[in-house]
């Protein structure tokens, strides 16, 4: 889905960068103009959200290794980039006498110190989504059917499964009533319009088909940032030292978490729930549990986790393997 690709590309490319520089001396650094910032606490640095919540994109760096940001500065990471921001850490007034980026920029008579926000993909630019994506994809997409969640009945036709993402929108040609996107075929066969390139679509925003409260992500895949490196230390293994204690020791831990960039910080818990099979390289699941119902909790996507009673402290991210079950197949309201 294009999202998912604009997540793991935008996450890939800050890596690459970050990754060329962490092995260089000291006393060279890089410059990032993104809101957030890196504190620089051994024996690792920590990843904090920028003042400017609006702005910041610790989301799409959580699954940069604390390593590498060892020598990164993020020098707006305090600043607003303008007095109009909403969402400026309570740390902070955001009142005219607080200096903004615009602020900054205007003083130093910058160009575009004025120049509107861009919401788009600036790599992209106007061109069509799907088009772009669909030449990264390792086999063309197929058209398929839209069908009914609740009906299991077929709605309309689209141009591939993988152009969709859970949530979204289903333009539906002909269709009258407005419907979104619920799920993918392949994962449990509802009915006989099932197939691996079915879409589900659902027809209301709040519909329980689209509402989970849990998720879960492979436990070797997520990346913690800012507690240990797990290295070899003195003869001794320090294997788990990057882990939260709590997890180590089979305990819960309760934090912050989003699934999608700039989405509210939600209160959650997360275990670690090990694996019995013994295989190489299996270390189990984190499960992550959400005190409220989550929308479109997506495969493939992003969950970054998040310390403190405002979320500053980024823990880091992982690959979401999976939602556990919709409120439909549980038979629950959303409200509820």
């Amino acid at each position: 889905p294009f999202h998912q690709w604009m997540s793991e590309t935008s996450q890939s490319l800050e890596k690459q960068v970050i990754d060329s520089i962490s092995g260089r001396p000291e006393e060279d650094w890089i410059l990032n103009n993104h809101t957030q910032s890196s504190g620089d606490v051994p024996p690792l640095p920590m990843l904090l959200a920028g003042v400017d919540r609006s702005k910041d994109q610790t989301y799409f760096l959580s699954g940069v290794k604390g390593q590498a940001l060892r020598n990164v500065i993020f020098p707006l990471g305090h600043l607003a980039k303008s007095q109009s921001a909403t969402q400026v850490d309570n740390n902070y007034d955001n009142d005219n006498s607080y200096q903004t980026v615009r602020d900054i920029a205007q003083k130093a008579n910058i160009p575009t110190a004025s120049k509107r926000d861009s919401m788009g993909i600036c790599f992209i630019g106007k061109r069509n989504f799907g088009q772009f994506v669909s030449q990264y994809l390792p086999e063309t997409p197929q058209p398929g059917n839209f069908v009914d969640v609740d009906t299991g009945e077929i709605v309309g036709r689209h141009e591939g499964a993988v152009l969709y993402t859970l949530g979204e929108g289903a333009r539906i040609s002909g269709a009258k009533l407005r419907y979104f996107v619920c799920g993918k075929g392949g994962a449990g066969v509802r009915d006989d319009n099932d197939d691996a390139n079915t879409v589900f679509v659902c027809n209301s925003t709040h519909h329980p088909a689209l509402y989970a409260d849990e998720l879960f992500v492979d436990f070797h895949a997520f990346n913690w940032i800012g507690l240990g490196d797990g290295n070899v230390v003195q003869g001794q293994s320090n294997h788990y030292n990057h882990i939260p204690r709590p997890l180590v020791e089979g305990r819960s831990l309760t934090l912050l978490a989003r699934v999608r960039h700039l989405q509210p910080l939600t209160p959650c818990t997360v275990t670690w729930n090990r694996s019995d099979n013994n295989k190489p390289g299996d270390k189990g699941h984190l499960t992550v549990r959400f005190d409220k119902a989550m929308r479109a909790i997506t495969p493939g996507q992003i969950v970054a986790l998040y310390a403190g009673a405002d979320g500053l402290v980024c823990l880091g991210g992982g690959i979401i393997t999976g939602p556990g079950a919709s409120y439909l197949d549980r038979g629950m309201d959303v409200t509820a």
